[in-house]
């Protein structure tokens, strides 16, 4: 009797063992087959000249993934609206570190780290919530961008 039930809780193990982590919408996937990512910067990110941590998370993301980054600018609000319905893959900005949208997105680990009187700001990528395939690449190509901000 326990044999059995030992062989088919190993089996039933073995199927549900995928591969992890995984994109419920494919956003890792998409990327790589589409051979492009669609990123919102926050302005005054993309106005003027771009930040050099940025501009390094963006080549690192684009050599992991092996696809160009589509930029484009605007507010805040607007671009994690989109990330949020899948419009955007990711949004790069200047986000306070107790956000509202930390709930709704999942914010990378820093670039850059700045305080203003009591309130701290982290440079930062968006990422959609779930996509974690996706916010795990991002995630380390953030972190070997700026160690010394973790």
């Amino acid at each position: 009797m326990r044999l059995p039930f030992l062989l088919f809780l190993a089996a039933a193990l073995a199927t549900s063992c995928g591969q992890f982590p995984r994109d419920p919408e494919d956003t890792l996937n998409r990327v790589r087959s589409e051979g492009s990512f669609r990123v919102g910067l926050v302005a005054p990110l993309g106005q003027g000249r771009l930040d050099a941590k940025a501009a390094q998370l963006i080549q690192r993301v684009s050599s992991s993934a092996g696809a160009q980054a589509r930029l484009e600018i605007g507010d805040a609000e607007p671009l994690l609206d989109r990330l949020e319905s899948g419009d955007l893959d990711l949004v790069l900005g200047r986000f306070e570190k107790k956000s509202p949208w930390a709930r709704l997105v999942t914010f990378g680990p820093p670039l850059r780290v700045e305080k203003q009187g009591k309130t701290t700001f982290h440079l930062t990528a968006a990422m959609r919530n779930g996509e974690n395939a996706w916010i795990a690449l991002v995630e380390r190509e953030a972190r070997n961008v700026a160690p010394e901000a973790q």
